[in-house]
């Protein structure tokens, strides 16, 4: 054997060896035990059903022990107490507030959908018109962004007339009429293909849908706000992000944005001064932004799930504080009023 092909061999066996061998059932709870988490044995069937990785790997952290520092300490160990239907409570929880979120996000695309295909048709009224670049943003800058959204809307329709056996909007408006109304294209659009059309709309536009908005607010508060352009841009960045998140299940109640625009204005336009800012944006903040874009009603039915969601799984943890949850929804103690 050559030394070239040896040392490849041997590396390949190396990696094997120090790779991670498969663990029955019975050996998952052995470890766990092991660091120190009290486990029942009907977790055995948590496991079968839903499999380690998706509640412990997802949910342990907060449960694990930690140095002054607030690092985990290595090797793991469980907290004092901290037990396997607290780390499932936890999964539970996480997965019925993304139900929750799931269904504001859903409407508020709706609404941004309807108010981007309205107002971009009426400005620009010949066929096919959002394939233009002269239709959208005139800034240098933004040239590689509109040829992005251009391709995206080209390829959706694409995509959706070749299919034979779909019979959808999109195919029967190519068949019978030889084009495709931007109201009906909007409903097979992902939302950050949405975000990124308003962000390359020209500023006109920007403006009219950021006034829809408005109006929207003070019929449904009786109280004059404007929305901005720049708020519709940072919550659809937020939406954007969690609405990924929630639609492949992933671990929501933690997540936050440590880049993309500013929370300072949405708070502003909130008229907010008892809530402290922070440079991430968290559940909470979300949550917050989302009162500027929805419907009363919809608003309010959000608030009063979530707010029974805290209720019902307030009193599962014991070895650790609820408010430790809260705290990575950056929910303030003051929630219940900003809310």
């Amino acid at each position: 054997m050559e030394a070239g092909v040896f040392v490849l061999y041997k590396e390949i066996n190396i990696m094997l060896v120090n790779a991670k061998p498969f663990k029955t059932h019975q050996q998952q709870l052995r470890v766990l035990r092991d660091r120190g988490l009290e486990v029942k044995s009907e977790a055995m069937r948590s496991l079968e059903q839903l499999g380690y990785y998706s509640i412990i790997n997802g949910y342990k952290w907060l449960f694990l022990q930690r140095n002054s520092s607030g690092k985990v300490i290595k090797p793991e160990h469980y907290v004092s107490g901290a037990t396997f239907d607290e780390i499932q409570s936890l999964y539970n929880f996480d997965k019925a507030l993304r139900s929750i979120l799931y269904d504001a996000l859903l409407e508020y695309e709706s609404n941004l959908a309807s108010a981007i295909s309205y107002r971009f048709s009426e400005k620009h009224q010949e066929e096919h018109a959002y394939l233009a670049m002269d239709n959208y943003s005139r800034d240098p800058r933004a040239v590689s962004s509109v040829v992005g959204t251009i391709s995206s809307l080209s390829y959706v329709i694409k995509q959706k007339s070749a299919k034979r056996q779909d019979n959808n909007a999109i195919k029967h408006y190519v068949n019978n009429h030889g084009h495709v109304p931007l109201w009906v294209l909007v409903n097979f659009l992902t939302f950050g293909d949405l975000n990124f059309f308003y962000q390359n709309s020209e500023s006109d536009i920007k403006i009219t849908i950021a006034e829809d908005f408005s109006l929207k607010y003070k019929r449904n508060y009786h109280k004059a706000i404007k929305v901005s352009v720049e708020t519709i841009e940072s919550i659809n960045h937020m939406v954007n992000h969690f609405r990924n998140a929630v639609a492949h299940g992933e671990i929501t109640y933690s997540k936050f944005l440590d880049k993309g625009p500013s929370f300072k204005q949405i708070k502003k336009e909130l008229n907010i001064s008892n809530f402290d800012v922070n440079s991430q944006k968290g559940v909470f903040e979300l949550v917050l932004s989302l009162k500027l874009v929805l419907g009363k009603q919809t608003y309010k039915q959000l608030t009063n799930n979530i707010l029974k969601l805290l209720k019902n799984y307030e009193n599962k943890f014991s070895s650790v504080e609820f408010s430790a949850i809260l705290h990575d929804m950056h929910f303030p103690i003051n929630y219940k009023d900003l809310l």
